[in-house]
């Protein structure tokens, strides 16, 4: 059956530079109505309120532009890809070939315990737990608490780790020193036309979509019922289908996230460009048993924040003692081993 839907998937792994193009246009667009509107009336509550929306919006769908760019499955050309990738790190603050290199990382070997210095998110097993001392733990909760992942993680990982992000030798010294310029090239064109103000709504617009991008890459493989094994033990197609969820929050959402819900299916192939994804998740549906969560199920799957890998599932700290067997640990070293981050 997998291999059947692999296939069907083909179909929409087709990039449309047309397509592609006139959401981009209409992105920018979002962005720079957002921007103005905040900045002419700023001191106005609604008006503010709409534009910094306005500029969170277009932020997340730039960042699900330069995703698939990273994919080179949004353009066809390779060189297309590149360049829209590098120009929107300015915008997502994130260094295009080092996003590309470590998201492509996640993507190998998702799924798989022993490699959790690739994965975006750092999960700690039952017997990691119990067979850390009193700080370690204290600093997986931290981690793990929803101060972290919300507010302080998004603007650490964000602003300040990305601004030399890890594997960085890998892909070359010039992709953050490059995309640094770029950026203060366009927050300090943001100032010089519209002053404190549009750099305020700017901020603000950037702070919130980085919250809220951050809930939603945990929530896409952070569930009860997640998939996780050993090296060796890891099987491609249930990491994708059954690792990842599928966030249900209707066509509004879809259109703020440009198809990011459906984040089985792309794990599954990842050439299906974000503006068909919604289309081939309908498509096929029928034959895949998603796991789909709401509104409240996405926000409650903060919960969850140890692997038991005797149970096959995600548990609360409440649910494990402090102490018991210990038994292997797991790969990825301490809280902070290997450059992990919560993006």
């Amino acid at each position: 059956m997998v291999q059947s839907l692999r296939e069907q998937m083909a179909a929409f792994a087709v990039s449309d530079d047309r397509l592609g193009a006139a959401h981009l246009v209409l992105t920018m667009a979002m962005w720079g109505a957002g921007l103005t509107l905040g900045t002419l009336f700023y001191g106005q509550p609604l008006p503010v309120i709409l534009g910094v929306a306005l500029i969170a919006v277009s932020l997340g769908r730039m960042f699900a532009i330069q995703h698939d760019c990273g994919h080179l499955s949004y353009f066809r050309a390779r060189r297309v890809n590149t360049v829209v990738g590098v120009v929107l790190g300015a915008f997502t603050f994130h260094p295009y070939f080092a996003m590309r290199y470590n998201h492509n990382q996640h993507h190998a070997y998702l799924g798989n315990l022993d490699r959790m210095e690739t994965h975006e998110v750092l999960t700690w097993s039952v017997r990691q737990w119990q067979a850390a001392g009193f700080r370690e733990r204290l600093g997986y909760r931290l981690y793990r608490s929803i101060p972290s992942i919300l507010l302080f993680g998004p603007i650490y990982v964000f602003m300040i780790r990305y601004r030399w992000p890890k594997n960085i030798r890998k892909v070359g010294l010039a992709d953050p020193l490059k995309q640094n310029a770029l950026m203060i090239l366009l927050w300090g064109a943001v100032f010089a036309i519209g002053g404190w103000r549009a750099s305020v709504v700017q901020l603000i617009g950037t702070l919130s979509i980085m919250s809220f991008g951050t809930l939603m890459i945990y929530a896409g493989h952070n569930h009860e019922h997640t998939y996780w094994e050993r090296e060796g033990g890891v099987s491609f197609e249930e990491a994708a289908l059954q690792g990842s969820s599928v966030l249900d929050l209707g066509p509004v959402f879809d259109f703020i996230t440009f198809n990011f819900a459906y984040h089985d299916l792309h794990h599954l192939n990842s050439k299906v460009p974000c503006y068909r994804l919604r289309g081939c998740h309908r498509a096929l549906s029928d034959q895949i048993n998603s796991t789909r969560m709401g509104l409240g199920e996405a926000l409650g799957s903060i919960r969850w924040r140890l692997w038991d890998e005797e149970a096959g599932r995600m548990v609360r700290f409440c649910d494990v003692a402090a102490n018991g067997p210990v038994g292997r640990d797991v790969g990825g070293g301490d809280v902070g081993g290997k450059g992990q981050t919560l993006a």
